[in-house]
C-alpha cells in the first residue's frame, strides 16, 4: 500500500496544477491579496480622511461664521461657483460640496426655532460618506453654538441645554475584545477560505488518482497487482487527504507568517486582532480539518471512480464544491452558535468552531462533540468508497 501511496503521491507532485493550487496560491497570492486588500483599504480610507475638500457657500451671511469654521479647518477649501446648477458643478468636479442657506433663513438663535440648510454632494461610495461626514461634522460644531446662544435667549444652562438635547446620555461600556469583535465576520470568512482550499486541494488529485487512471489506462495494470482493492483506495485516499490537507495547513502557517510580516511594522488596521491568535488555536484550526478533509476525499474519490471520463468527472465536482460550501454560509448568520444540535450538522459546524477560535470564545467542550461527530461520517463515508471501489460495474462503466 505504502508503495502506490509514495507512487501516486510523487505523480501528483509532478503535475504543475497541483504544485499551484496546493502552494502557490494559499502561501503567496490569497495571503497578499488579503493583506494586501486589507492595507489598500487602510490607505484609501486615510486618504479620504486628509483629502483637500472644495466647498462653496451660498447665501452664507445669513449664517454668520459658518464659512469660517470650514476655512479654520485643515483639508477644506473655500471655492465660489459661477453657475445656480448645482448637479453639474459637482459632476464637473468643480467643487465637492455645496451648502446653502435658503433664503428669508435666521439664525436659529435670532428665529427661535429649527431651521433648514440644503447640502449637495455626491455621496456614492463609503469614501464619499467618509468626506460627508467630515463635512457634517463642523457643521455640527456650528449646530452646538447655535445651541448655546439659543439656550441663552431662553436663560438655559449648558447642563439644561445638554438635557433639551439628550435627556439620557448612554456611555457604552463594551466588554467584548476587539478580537472578538472583528471575529464575527473575519472568523466565518477564514473559515470559507479554509475548506474552499480543502475542496480545491482534494479535487486535482482526486480527478487524477480516479478518472485520470481510467484514461491513461493504468488503473487496469494497477488492479493486476496482488493489493486488494481496499489497500488500493486506502492509498489514493491517503494522497488526496495529504494534497488537501497539505494545502490547508501550508495555507495557515503562510498567514500565520504573512500577519507577523504585516503587523510588527505597526498597525494594520482591522486585521490587528489576527496577531492575538495563538498556537493553540491554529492548532486546533488544522485538528478540525482533518475528518472535514477526509471527508471531501472520500466523496471526491467516489465522484472521480464513477466517472466514465474526466468531463464527467469534473461535473460531479460542481455540486460537491457547492456541498462545501452552503453549509459555512450558515456560520455568517447572526446568532448561530456553535452547540449540541449545530455540532451535529457537518461542515456548519467546523465552520462555528473556527469561528469561534479566531473570536477567542471557543467552547472545548463542544470541540470534542463536533470531533466525534465528524469523524464518524468521515469513516462512513471511507467505508463507502472502498466498497464502491469494489464493484467491477463503477470501476468499468461504458
Amino acid at each position: 500500500m505504502w508503495l502506490v501511496y509514495k507512487k501516486e503521491l510523487l505523480e501528483i507532485l509532478r503535475d504543475k496544477k497541483t504544485l499551484i493550487f496546493s502552494i502557490l496560491l494559499p502561501t503567496i497570492i490569497f495571503p497578499v491579496l488579503f493583506f494586501g486588500i486589507g492595507k489598500f483599504t487602510q490607505s484609501k480610507t486615510e486618504e479620504a480622511e486628509t483629502k483637500e475638500l472644495k466647498v462653496a457657500f451660498v447665501n452664507a451671511a445669513a449664517f454668520e461664521g459658518l464659512s469660517t469654521l470650514f476655512t479654520a479647518e485643515k483639508h477644506f477649501k473655500k471655492v465660489e461657483i459661477s453657475s445656480n446648477d448645482y448637479k453639474e458643478e459637482i459632476l464637473e468636479d468643480n467643487v465637492d460640496f455645496i451648502i446653502e442657506v435658503p433664503e428669508g433663513t435666521k439664525l436659529p438663535s435670532d428665529s427661535r426655532k429649527q431651521e433648514v440648510i440644503n447640502l449637495y454632494y455626491k455621496g456614492s461610495s463609503k469614501l464619499d460618506n467618509i468626506s460627508s461626514k467630515r463635512v457634517k461634522d463642523i457643521i455640527e460644531a456650528y449646530n452646538n453654538t447655535e445651541r448655546l446662544a439659543l439656550g441663552a435667549r431662553f436663560n438655559l444652562s449648558t447642563d439644561n441645554i445638554k438635557a433639551f438635547n439628550k435627556p439620557i446620555a448612554v456611555e457604552n461600556q463594551n466588554f467584548a475584545s476587539e478580537r472578538e469583535r472583528m471575529g464575527e465576520f473575519a472568523g466565518p470568512l477564514i473559515a470559507y477560505i479554509l475548506i474552499a482550499l480543502a475542496v480545491s486541494g482534494a479535487m486535482y488529485p482526486a480527478l487524477e488518482l480516479g478518472v485520470g487512471e481510467k484514461e491513461r489506462g493504468t488503473l487496469e495494470t494497477l488492479l493486476l497487482t496482488p493489493m486488494t482493492k481496499g489497500k488500493i483506495v486506502m492509498a489514493k485516499f491517503g494522497v488526496i487527504f495529504t494534497a488537501s490537507f497539505f494545502t490547508v495547513i501550508v495555507t495557515l502557517l503562510s498567514y500565520f507568517i504573512w500577519t507577523y510580516i504585516f503587523t510588527m511594522g505597526g498597525k494594520m488596521g482591522g486585521l490587528d486582532f489576527l496577531s492575538n491568535i495563538s498556537g493553540l488555536d491554529l492548532l486546533l484550526v488544522a485538528v478540525l480539518l482533518v475528518p472535514l478533509t477526509s471527508i471531501f476525499a472520500s466523496i471526491m474519490l467516489s465522484a472521480s471512480i464513477y466517472a466514465k471520463n474526466m468531463k464527467e468527472a469534473q461535473a460531479y465536482m460542481s455540486p460537491i464544491f457547492m456541498l462545501g460550501f452552503m453549509p459555512v454560509i450558515v456560520a455568517f448568520v447572526p446568532g448561530m452558535e456553535l452547540n449540541v444540535k449545530t455540532a451535529m450538522i457537518p461542515i456548519t459546524n467546523v465552520a462555528l468552531a473556527m469561528k469561534d477560535l479566531v473570536k477567542g470564545t471557543v467552547d472545548y467542550g463542544m470541540i470534542t462533540v463536533l470531533l466525534a461527530s465528524t469523524v464518524v461520517i468521515a469513516g462512513a463515508l471511507l467505508y463507502f468508497t472502498t466498497q464502491f471501489f469494489k464493484k467491477e460495474k463503477v470501476l468499468f462503466r461504458s
